[in-house]
């Protein structure tokens, strides 16, 4: 762009820009004003097109709000969810306020007014691309190398860990309660150094008896065992110039402890039934959800083995602790589980989403695709809403019963005290809270003790737009 906002270092490709605009004529010409600046452009038609085609390395979206075959605010929303990186410009003919709310609330990052000039397009564009940029700089470990979805704070200081690491060896321990995500952080750990090219192999030390684990990671000869017909590599020589994955290790028995002990100690394994030794060359990282020093304070975790494993320690935080990663976390699981549901492209609604972010998730981020999947299969329209949510997440936004009722001072009290519409209560209550806000729709919710989604429709339904709340 020729204005600042976006850098092209050399050797590097511009910025892509995805436009969407279903009339031919209007899409080549703002396609040719985005092009005039320097940026490459990849149009659609179709919002459909769009959602299903959408390259990974787009910056900015354009998106046209009177679409053909689907609304263009629904885009919009699974845009938002989808792929909460990318600044989303909307186009609209409409003017008022009512639909600047809606728009915002939807997660456009501007939109602009009917007809559109070069200059103004411009403007915008240049904006959004610097905040796009701003949001890349925020993670250090870029999106594309790893699974890892979130940018809460404390799993930035996470990948800002697995950075550290670079081309190290280093043994690393995750520690994390279960369903945090430890094993995508450990494919994290070895796509960010220097043994990405090499193999990546994951054993689960608690769901193999332990007979049979000790084969399982040294490997066996053929008639070492009653059922060893061939030889059989272990996850050492598999992992072989690469990384293995040792999950759930505090579930390790001591005898396999003690030979595993060995094998990082002197780099060489045996085949179970076998003399000749094999050297190996991995890099180990483990992961459990107990406390190890409590482990060998017990008794059940050999000391020397500890210190040979906590070398580069890292906790995953719990899902309570990065609540505001929920509506990342929900727009991949959305696009991931389509195929298994069928049917057209879901969203969720606000309110959905403000009930999943005030739940603890004992069951971290497994529970919360389990949520997700369950909602997919019985949502019963375009929209997953807080009846499609399991009833104790429900709750969080239901109001609160009093325990018991003050009883009036008299019954002369009762019979004087005048009787208002709820109507005019809630029209009261409303107004109030957004005077004491100056018109901020986020701490007026929060005073009213409801959704920002549900405060902007009662605004719109009471016809208080006339106050003009502003988000801030």
């Amino acid at each position: 762009m020729s204005q600042p906002g976006w850098k092209v270092e050399p050797g590097e490709e511009p910025p892509l820009v995805a436009l969407l605009e279903d009339d031919d004529f209007v899409r080549e010409v703002l396609a040719g004003y985005l092009r005039a600046e320097g940026v490459r452009v990849v149009s659609f038609s179709k919002g459909a097109d769009l959602l299903a085609g959408l390259p990974e390395e787009t910056a900015v979206v354009c998106l046209d709000l009177g679409l053909e075959d689907m609304p263009g605010l629904h885009v919009l929303q699974h845009l938002h969810t989808r792929r909460h990186d990318v600044p989303v410009i909307v186009v609209t003919a409409q003017q008022s306020l009512g639909t600047a709310i809606e728009l915002m609330r939807a997660g456009a990052y501007n939109y602009l007014t009917k007809p559109v000039d070069a200059g103004m397009l411009r403007r915008a564009v240049a904006e959004a691309l610097e905040r796009h940029l701003q949001i890349l700089q925020v993670s250090p470990v870029h999106q594309e190398e790893h699974d890892v979805i979130g940018r809460a704070p404390s799993l930035m200081a996470v990948l800002r860990q697995v950075e550290r690491l670079g081309d190290s060896s280093a043994t690393v321990s995750i520690t994390g309660e279960s369903g945090t995500g430890k094993e995508l952080l450990a494919q994290a750990i070895h796509r960010a150094g220097k043994r990405r090219g090499g193999p990546f192999v994951a054993v689960n030390c608690g769901a193999i008896p332990a007979t049979l684990l000790e084969a399982e990671l040294f490997g066996f000869e053929k008639g070492s065992f009653t059922g060893a017909t061939g030889t059989g590599r272990g996850c050492f020589e598999r992992a072989h110039g690469g990384t293995l994955f040792l999950d759930e290790v505090a579930e390790m028995p001591l005898p396999a402890q003690v030979s595993l002990l060995r094998a990082l100690q002197e780099r060489k394994i045996r085949r179970i039934g076998g003399h000749q030794e094999i050297p190996v060359d991995v890099r180990i990282v483990c992961a459990t959800n107990r406390d190890l020093q409590a482990e060998v304070k017990a008794g059940r975790f050999r000391e020397d083995l500890y210190f040979r494993l906590v070398v580069f320690p890292v906790r995953v935080p719990p899902l309570r602790e990065r609540l505001e990663d929920i509506p990342l976390l929900v727009g991949h699981f959305l696009a991931q589980l389509q195929e298994d549901v069928g049917g057209d492209l879901l969203r969720i609604s606000e309110e959905a989403l403000q009930a999943l972010q005030r739940h603890a998730w004992p069951g971290n981020i497994r529970e919360l695709k389990n949520v997700v999947h369950r909602a997919m299969l019985v949502c019963d329209g375009p929209e997953i809403g807080l009846r499609h949510l399991p009833a104790e997440i429900q709750e969080h936004l239901l109001p609160e019963v009093p325990l018991s009722t003050p009883r009036p001072a008299s019954v002369g009290a009762i019979e004087s005290e005048p009787v208002l519409p709820l109507r005019e209560l809630e029209h009261r209550a409303l107004r109030l809270a957004l005077k004491k806000t100056n018109g901020n729709i986020s701490q007026a919710a929060k005073l009213l003790q409801i959704g920002r989604a549900t405060l902007y429709r009662r605004i719109q339904e009471l016809n208080l737009q006339q106050e003009e709340p502003c988000e801030r």
